[in-house]
């Protein structure tokens, strides 16, 4: 994903790179260094996954599972530090359980379930097959009602 999305922001990037946070122009930049051997094997990696997700979605009709792995972090904050002591960047942990509908392609939409004890909204992701959208956001609805 990173080469594509370096690919697409490569005008405005290279034009006004100031309008972009300095960890989103790292990882832009990194992606624009990534080899053509490097992309064609993750290319075959996505092409696989597609397979084994389509498959997986011809059993069931919805997943449904946790939009992010913690709610909101304060402002400011770059880190999450989990119960085991790991440590990871607040936009790696945002993105991390969002991965597989945005490399296989999948419809998926994420709606509020709920608060923590702070009061800050929990959202669950719903992902569903290819076409799948119209399902999917007539179940949010629901969800949301």
């Amino acid at each position: 994903m990173v080469p594509e999305a370096s690919a697409y922001h490569e005008q405005t990037l290279c034009s006004v790179p100031e309008l972009y946070a300095a960890d989103v122009r790292v990882l832009l930049e990194a992606g624009r260094r990534m080899t053509a051997v490097d992309y064609l094997r993750a290319q075959r990696t996505r092409t696989l996954m597609r397979q084994e997700w389509s498959r997986l979605m011809e059993t069931v009709d919805v997943i449904a599972a946790p939009a992010v792995p913690v709610t909101a972090v304060p402002v400011g904050q770059e880190s999450v530090t989990w119960p085991d002591g790991t440590v990871e960047s607040v936009a790696d942990a945002y993105v991390r359980l969002s991965a597989p509908a945005n490399i296989t392609g999948l419809p998926s939409l994420t709606v509020p379930v709920g608060e923590d004890h702070a009061g800050l909204p929990i959202g669950m992701q719903l992902i569903g097959p290819a076409g799948g959208d119209g399902v999917l956001l007539g179940l949010g609805q629901a969800l949301e009602r």
